[in-house]
């Protein structure tokens, strides 16, 4: 046992982007998945959040915080899981932050990539599965990096939303949801 008296912690498995959870809970058309519709998906990620396999950086939440003035269900939610956000704190996530920022420096310019970065530090520290819905880019430009381009290079980790729940419906054999 540990000192929580749990016989055991579950290690997070995936970092999840932004746009994964404003996508989810805005419930419109503008956005890929609404909660909605695709319930049993949201309710899978909802699984893996509260069971600890899911976690996202504190940038994530700040984001999120953004979003919420226009979309109301994003408050209540943050709220309620703000268990889930972790701040930078081992080294190995600013180290890999340094490389990535000497690699594609519009991460350290703009405060729209930070939510970014700390998404593929965290899960490149951890050993995390991104979950995002960018595409990768033919060619991974300087200017606009994208999330599944800079994972592969510096071989973090990346799915989409549709290859999540291609893992998980992979591993349901094995461990159940």
């Amino acid at each position: 046992m540990n000192e929580t008296g749990t016989l055991f912690e579950i290690e997070p498995e995936y970092c999840i982007d932004t746009n994964v959870i404003v996508s989810f809970l805005s419930e419109s058309d503008d956005e890929y998945y609404g909660a909605d519709v695709f319930s049993d998906h949201w309710k899978q990620i909802e699984r893996l959040i509260v069971g600890g396999r899911m976690i996202a950086p504190l940038q994530v939440a700040r984001e999120l915080e953004g979003h919420a003035n226009k979309r109301q269900k994003i408050g209540p939610w943050l709220r309620e899981h703000s268990y889930m956000f972790r701040d930078v704190y081992i080294d190995a996530q600013l180290e890999l932050a340094k490389r990535i920022v000497n690699q594609y420096p519009a991460y350290g310019r703009s405060m729209n990539y930070l939510g970014d970065l700390e998404v593929i530090t965290l899960a490149g520290a951890l050993d995390l599965t991104v979950v995002s819905l960018e595409s990768p880019q033919q060619q991974s430009g300087q200017r606009r990096p994208k999330i599944p381009n800079v994972c592969a290079e510096f071989e973090v980790g990346h799915t989409s939303v549709v290859g999540l729940f291609r893992l998980l419906k992979q591993a349901s054999v094995a461990y159940p949801l």
